[in-house]
């Protein structure tokens, strides 16, 4: 109750304090100063991202050390005794830490502050790298979990290389620059805070290349602003909020610090959009590279005195952060095989994207929408360039809902498609502006599609059915304007529906040849106003594919329609119970494999299936027995096929 009404009284004095010179400056302090990002601009998020330069406005480390060191040299100006003080100087940032909050990086920094000041309590001169190995393994003690946590790894990561190189850096650039910058006291702090970032930046880049999929060099110049601007922020912030009830006149002076402070620390991150080159997106590597990156370090810091020895290391470690740094073009493809059409359902949660790989090379993707909203930059991108996609040919954006268009401006800024198709335009639509702003620039262009509309491709043919042209003016999106595709390679034809149901349903054309096999993305998530029982009869699809999230807030798919397509004898996948879902066919065999390890040959699955109907519902239309379970169908007539259980690949 007491941290919660702390931070309340924060949030009120910064904005009465900071709002008359900019909101974003009050944002910015009360992240510093509390941990609440809630009122950062995502712009200014991803500007801090893409330079490096984002946990400067996350409470971590450099924000608990530099509490740490002014709360101790203030104390130490009214305490004569320094165990004394250190004792008070714990009690003051433990306190701070639970004002703050509970998040784990705030705990970690605590807890090294702690530590430290308790040992030099005792009377003991603490080793930074003795300090780290202690606060390590008592987090490690506290939360197991903590093995495996992401910002643990970015915490001791980062402090490992700016205790264990940076001063093995800076010694190097000292010797090299000192008599050329006379070495006086400012140079000394320049050439150690750049040793510091270089030092943690290297520790770094494996884990930046295979969890945010994003490497650069933006922090190493950035950071030369970004951290003094951040302590100045923090600083005169915190004096700015303390004089605000006492004093207008300083707390408008510290007020106007803070904010020119909190310019500096934003408009240095303009570095990305001005040099894009210094910051880029690169696919998954292999953990290999990884391994041989780390190794390569350890050789080159603890065989310092074998020149032989340290060549290999620097050798070794500088192929792996080539490998991990790459251009997407350099590194290897998933491509499918050849000859062969590939779609696959990417797991976004509770919206829709799918990708199909046309025989010939060509890609399609066919929205980019998902759950949140970095679900283009997290989810679809690193997806696509596991599957082997360097550049879209085209991006299709079915209709500009949310779910179905959110990660579009990430996907184009990274895959830079060749044309973006869309159906009955939205003017007034902010979300379908915002992708067509975003295009500017890539050289892509944009196409309308109407029903009638049909592209031939790698031997397969592309058929817009649905919408018509519109006959007024759209006001705002509609499900039901949603571009309808259906695509036929050889013995295989796929439906893809978009959210387009009842209006299109009821005036569908049936299917080309009752002996294709038919795959139907189920329209709208698998929604009550999907599926309706007449188009079901008509279509009698043989795979049936939803894309919803997990424990969804509609209930989507809805019990009734999952009953429908199990009368039919349909075999439903869903991507909240079996993750990415994967087709591949050459026009005549067609195999389903999904992230959850289940796995169907579908042409024997309909000949099982029709040689012995069950009596109930199929078994198909249910959720698997268990996560990991592959299903293998018989080919021919015959029993119906037998489950294994264990694990299996998909």
């Amino acid at each position: 109750e007491g941290g919660a009404a702390t931070r309340r009284y924060v949030r009120r004095a910064a904005a009465r304090a900071l709002d008359p010179y900019s909101p974003q400056t009050t944002a910015v302090v009360i992240a510093i100063l509390i941990g609440d990002r809630a009122g950062l601009d995502r712009a200014v998020v991803d500007r801090l991202q893409a330079a490096g330069t984002y946990h400067v406005v996350a409470i971590s480390g450099g924000n608990v050390a530099l509490v740490t060191a002014l709360c101790y040299l203030l104390l130490r100006l009214a305490i004569r005794s320094p165990r004394t003080t250190a004792v008070a100087a714990i009690a003051v940032v433990v306190c701070y830490g639970g004002i703050v909050s509970s998040q784990p990086s705030v705990t970690r920094a605590v807890l090294a502050a702690v530590v430290y000041l308790a040992v030099g309590a005792m009377g003991l001169a603490p080793g930074a790298l003795h300090v780290l190995a202690l606060v390590a393994l008592v987090a490690a003690l506290a939360d197991p979990l903590a093995a495996i946590d992401i910002g643990a790894w970015l915490s001791f990561g980062a402090t490992l290389g700016i205790i264990v190189a940076a001063p093995r850096v800076a010694t190097a650039m000292a010797t090299r620059l000192g008599a050329a910058v006379g070495w006086r006291r400012c140079a000394r702090a320049a050439v150690g805070l750049a040793a510091a970032t270089a030092a943690a930046e290297a520790v770094l880049l494996p884990i930046s290349a295979l969890v945010f999929g994003r490497v650069g060099v933006a922090g190493l110049v950035v950071n030369f602003v970004a951290i003094p601007a951040m302590a100045m922020v923090q600083i005169a912030g915190a004096l700015a909020i303390a004089c605000v009830d006492v004093s207008s006149g300083a707390a408008s002076m510290f007020g106007a610090v803070a904010h020119g402070a909190s310019l500096a620390l934003v408009d240095s991150a303009r570095l990305v959009d001005w040099v894009p080159a210094l910051s880029w997106r690169v696919p998954p590597a292999s953990l290999w590279w990884v391994v041989g990156y780390y190794g390569g370090l350890v050789l080159v810091i603890r065989t310092a005195r074998r020149p032989a020895i340290r060549r290999a290391g620097v050798a070794v470690a500088a192929a792996s952060a080539l490998a991990l740094a790459a251009a997407p073009s350099v590194v290897a493809t998933g491509r499918p095989p050849a000859g062969q059409l590939r779609m696959t359902m990417i797991d976004v949660g509770q919206g829709e994207s799918i990708l199909i790989q046309f025989p010939d090379g060509h890609t399609l993707l066919v929205d980019a929408g998902g759950a949140a909203s970095d679900v283009g930059a997290r989810v679809i991108v690193p997806a696509l360039w596991a599957l082997g996609v360097r550049r879209l040919d085209w991006l299709l954006v079915t209709h500009a809902d949310l779910d179905h268009v959110v990660g579009g401006e990430d996907v184009i800024r990274a895959l830079a498609p060749r044309e973006i198709w869309e159906g009955v335009p939205v003017d007034e639509d902010r979300t379908r502006r915002a992708i067509f702003e975003a295009a500017e620039g890539t050289g892509s262009v944009r196409r309308e599609l109407r029903a009638g509309d049909r592209l031939e491709v790698g031997g397969a043919t592309v058929d817009v059915l649905h919408p018509a042209a519109p006959d007024w003016q759209r006001p705002r999106v509609r499900n039901n304007d949603s571009v309808v595709l259906h695509v036929v390679f050889g013995g295989v034809e796929i439906l893809l529906t978009g959210d387009a149901a009842e209006e299109f349903e009821a005036r569908a054309p049936p299917p080309r040849d009752p002996r294709m096999v038919r795959v139907l993305k189920v329209a709208h998530h698998g929604s009550r106003t999907s599926s309706a029982e007449p188009f079901l009869a008509s279509y009698r699809p043989d795979v049936a594919l939803i894309s919803a999230g997990r424990g969804n807030l509609f209930f989507h798919p809805a019990g009734v329609v999952l009953d429908r397509y199990a009368r039919l004898g349909a075999f439903v996948l869903r991507t909240d119970l079996d993750g990415a879902i994967v087709l591949e066919t050459d026009g005549r065999a067609v195999t389903v494999n999904t992230l959850r390890g289940r796995s169907i040959n579908v042409r024997a699955w309909i000949e099982t299936w029709a040689a012995s109907p069950p009596a109930r519902a199929s078994p198909a239309a249910r959720p698997p027995p268990v996560p990991r379970v592959r299903r293998r169908a018989a080919r021919g007539p015959g029993p119906r096929p037998r489950v294994r259980r264990g694990r299996s690949g998909g």
